[in-house]
């Protein structure tokens, strides 16, 4: 059964490799470490019988804006839900700390992530040039968490 927990420093080893594994220019180990002290309980991990298969990291900003930062899934782990569940209880914290949406970045040609947060209720809202370096866009892709329930 897949657990979504709060990150740990111990789990950096695992989430680097996921970012590795899924980035073609992953954040470094250095950086993913100052996201547990900067996200507060914004950093998740899903893990099954004590190995991770994806994590999750979130920012508050203006308090109203819920940003989602980053979110990779172990390559064995993929199209199985764990991105979904993850996404999802990154929306419920957003909501309980006050965010009325969430938004993120995703690189404009990276279709199989365009479809991923489009199931998951996120729109196009406009694209930020050269985000990821020349010519190479991000899509703003942004979701109202208004009247959102994540009871289910």
């Amino acid at each position: 059964m897949v657990v979504i927990l709060d990150a740990t420093e111990g789990d950096l080893a695992e989430i680097y490799e996921i970012e590795i594994q899924s980035f073609d220019q992953p954040y470094s180990l250095k950086l993913l470490k100052a996201y547990l002290f900067l996200s507060e309980n914004l950093y998740i991990v899903a893990k099954e019988h004590d190995e991770i298969l994806g994590y999750a990291i979130g920012l508050i900003q203006g308090r109203f804006k819920g940003h989602v930062i980053s979110i990779a899934i172990a390559k064995g782990a993929r199209r199985k839900g764990v991105g979904s569940a993850l996404l999802r209880e990154l929306n419920s914290r957003f909501m309980s700390m006050g965010a009325t949406y969430s938004y993120l970045e995703v690189e404009f040609r990276n279709i199989d992530a365009i479809s991923f947060y489009s199931h998951n209720k996120y729109l196009i809202s406009f694209t930020r040039r050269n985000y990821y370096g020349r010519g190479r866009h991000a899509f703003i892709m942004v979701k109202s968490l208004r009247g959102e329930s994540y009871l289910d």
